[in-house]
């Protein structure tokens, strides 16, 4: 270093300090104005800044640039002249050493140069200090950050400026987004961002100017990776001695693995092992950046908890139980435990176990285990005082012994592979009869002579001490007979039984303290022989049969009377009496002149000839008996010729079907009326003989009964569905019929087809003979006559 003259710190009014680096070479203040001609290229060197930073006494200064050469050299002009020392960053960058801040205005020179001298670069700054005041940025290694539940809490260390920021900005978005979102702290040390995504953010980080940070440039771009929401998937296998021959006795090997759905956001693994009992263990947490973990662990009961983790947190915790193995294995060691008082107890064990430290653990089902290590050297041990688990009468506990080889870990120092288990042991401060009787007794596979019975044991809590045994008792007749079985059965065969014999069972459970309390009477009764049995299924399959008959029976009546009110028959009027009545009287009408034509030419009548019906019928009164036919006087009836008595006659050729008597019910018409009907037919037949005698003029040829339309019948009321249309049919009768009937003489009554033929000419006769009530008399009614004239 060399000192200036002091006509050039008059003329320039400040000092040059120039110091430089061994390789820079000698650093000569006088010779700056000639450097800053000769290197008059400005573009080798860019982005030259220099700012003041806060220390804990005052402020100082650096610079800060870039440039491609190898030499660099920083001249610093504040009062003093100095040439800085600086130290390459990297590949392009540079920064300086502090010098002393001294306040006022700062002028800097950075002259870069090649290695060969070829090619040097210049850069100029000038600032005044009261602007050059910087805070920040923060280090990456400053700022810590941490997610959860859609939050994002940033927390950073502003070092010594700490005291002059009093907030600070967070610019952040998502890692795929475009679009910054920035809010501001209310404080210089945490701030939390809501409602953000899983996804992974981009943060930067600058102060809020003030009088004391005029300049607050951002941080670099931090890395915010992605929330672990999602618990690991765990899964275990478990390997003993017996399994894996590689084990010692009364250790297993524990293989734990696990999955994380989203493994590129996880930097690594936490896995922490602890004991049921709470034992401390110095090292019981393993960070690992695997997926799986091996362990070695004796036989208590361990709690494994699994969760992922990144810079920005960790994910939801994965537990799973290890359950102690508490089966008795032959390879165990013997332990014998005796409990003494409520809140002691004492251990023996084998003499040859080499180890000196122990640990015992021990619990009551449904506790959590308590523990205590020791150093004995002896095989025996009394554990006293022990406030954690008092023994309480009537309840079973399990003891725990395990070995820990070496004597510095009594104490555990670290869970893996460092312990094992000797033994197991069951005890009680008092023991009780049981409370309960062994349940789900069921009698299964009677036989003649056996049957076989099952039953479930006691549980633990109502035995009340160590099961000795079971007691059967089965009674015949009165006769009860017990019997002892194994503690360790649930099963026995009953022998000896005699056959078709009914039979009781009852079953109880013991200990030390005595015979508990006996289950319910189960009854059965052993098969008879089997000729009798086969007749019992005889007798059962026909009792089955007939009750599947009557059933049939009762469901198809009740089937056919519910059909009935549910779906009533509907008749169709079609098919009715009354319109088949009506349809043969309208035919009737409409064939009556074909009918008289065809008579006449088979009578051979002429204009000069009457064809006379002579029809005698006796004409009772329902509530008069029937006359005898042998009193029954002719009628004569008078016709001109221009009458028309045969109307109705059918002929010969071309019969028609009329309704009769046989094609009516019977409960239409009344028996009398058919027996009068009869009568009046024989009549009518030995009359026309006897007017064949007398005339053979008159007599009408080849004629038959057959051949005429009797008379119809009185009009009767038929009692049917159908009422209204017999009486509709019996009125269309009468009109279609009366046309047909031709009177001469005003003293006879016109002849209808619903009238009595003979009643007709009783009533006209009576008209004439001025009888007011027009009634016929016996003698009328008996005494027909037809005459001709």
């Amino acid at each position: 270093m060399r000192k200036c003259s002091a006509t050039f710190y008059f003329t320039l009014g400040f000092i040059y300090l120039c110091t430089t680096e061994a390789s820079t070479g000698s650093c000569d203040c006088q010779n700056v104005n000639l450097l800053k001609d000769k290197c008059n290229n400005t573009e080798g060197v860019y982005d030259l800044t220099c700012f003041m930073k806060h220390t804990k006494s005052d402020g100082v200064y650096i610079c800060e640039w870039k440039n491609e050469g190898n030499i660099s050299t920083l001249y610093a002009l504040q009062r003093k002249c100095r040439c800085v020392t600086v130290h390459k960053k990297n590949a392009t960058a540079w920064i300086s050493d502090t010098f002393d801040a001294i306040g006022g205005k700062l002028i800097a020179y950075v002259i870069a140069n090649t290695e060969d001298q070829s090619r040097c670069s210049y850069k100029y700054f000038s600032g005044n200090s009261s602007q050059m005041t910087r805070c920040g940025p923060p280090s990456k290694q400053n700022v810590t950050f941490k997610r959860s539940s859609g939050h994002l809490s940033v927390e950073v260390d502003w070092g010594d400026e700490r005291t002059y920021i009093e907030k600070f900005s967070v610019k952040y978005r998502e890692f795929s987004a475009t679009m910054w979102k920035e809010q501001v702290s209310k404080n210089n040390r945490e701030f939390i961002i809501w409602n953000v995504t899983s996804l992974s953010y981009e943060l930067q980080i600058h102060c809020v100017h003030n009088a004391k940070c005029a300049q607050c440039p951002l941080s670099e771009v931090i890395v915010v990776p992605q929330e672990l929401t999602d618990a690991p998937s765990v899964k275990w296998e478990i390997q003993d001695d017996i399994l894996n021959h590689l084990i010692s006795a009364g250790q297993r090997k524990v293989v734990v693995m696990w999955e994380y759905a989203n493994s590129e956001a996880v930097a690594d693994y936490n896995v922490t092992v602890r004991k049921v009992s709470g034992e401390p263990i110095n090292q019981n947490s393993f960070n690992i950046k695997d997926t799986s973990l091996n362990l070695i662990l004796s036989h208590s009961a361990y709690s494994i908890s699994v969760k992922a983790l990144n810079s920005a947190g960790s994910s939801p915790i994965s537990s799973i139980a290890i359950e102690k193995m508490d089966e008795w294995r032959d390879s165990f060691g013997m332990l014998s435990v005796n409990i003494t008082r409520n809140n002691s107890f004492s251990l023996s064990w084998s003499s040859s176990v080499s180890s000196v430290c122990y640990s015992v653990e021990w619990w009551a089902k449904g506790q959590i285990p308590a523990f205590r290590p020791f150093y004995e050297k002896r095989a025996h041990r009394e554990i006293t005082d022990i406030t954690e688990s008092i023994f309480q009468p009537y309840t079973r506990y399990y003891f725990f012994l395990h070995t820990r080889p070496d004597a510095d870990t009594c104490n555990m120092k670290n869970v893996n592979n460092s312990e094992m288990t000797y033994g197991t042991a069951q005890a009680y401060l008092s023991e009780g009869s049981p409370i309960s009787a062994p349940g789900n007794v069921s009698i299964l596979n009677i036989t003649q002579h056996s049957s076989v019975i099952t039953w479930s044991p006691v549980s633990e809590e109502d035995l009340q001490g160590f099961l000795l045994g079971y007691y059967i008792y089965y009674t015949e007749d009165n006769n009860e007979i017990p019997l002892e079985v194994d503690p360790s059965i649930n099963r026995f065969e009953l022998l000896n039984l005699e056959s078709n014999r009914a039979y009781r069972v009852q079953l109880s459970a013991f200990t030390a303290a005595g015979e508990g309390q006996r289950s319910d009477f189960k009854h059965f009764e052993t098969n008879p022989p089997e000729f009798m049995a086969l007749s019992s299924i005889i007798a059962a399959v026909i009792v089955g049969i007939i009750i599947l008959l009557l059933a049939v029976h009762l469901s198809c009546r009740l089937l056919h009377r519910a059909k009935k009110l549910m779906w009533p028959s509907i008749p169709n009027p079609e098919n009715s009496n009354a319109v088949q009545k009506i349809e043969i009287a309208y035919e009737l009408g409409i064939l009556e002149p074909l009918n008289r034509q065809r008579l006449e030419e088979s009578e051979g009548c002429d204009s000069s000839t009457v064809c006379v019906v002579e029809s005698k019928r006796e004409a009772t009164p329902i509530s008069s008996p029937p006359i005898s036919q042998t009193s029954v006087k002719p009628t004569i009836l008078l016709l001109s010729e221009d009458e028309d008595i045969l109307d109705e006659i059918t002929p010969l050729d071309t019969p028609i079907q009329l309704p009769t008597r046989e094609s009516v019910s019977t409960e239409a018409f009344p028996m009398d009326f058919i027996k009068t009907d009869l009568t009046l037919s024989t009549s009518v037949n030995n009359d026309i003989t006897s007017l064949e005698s007398k005339d053979p003029g008159l007599t009408i040829s080849n004629m038959t009964r057959s051949d005429f339309i009797q008379a119809s019948q009185p009009a009767v009321v038929f009692m049917s569905d159908y009422t209204t249309m017999e009486i509709f049919q019996q009125v269309t009768m009468t009109g279609i019929q009366s046309p047909s009937i031709q009177t001469v003489n005003q003293e006879f009554v016109p002849v209808h087809p619903e009238k009595d033929y003979i009643r007709q000419s009783c009533f006209a006769r009576n008209r004439q003979s001025n009888n007011p009530s027009g009634a016929c008399n016996g003698a009328e009614v008996l005494n027909p006559e037809i005459t001709v004239l």
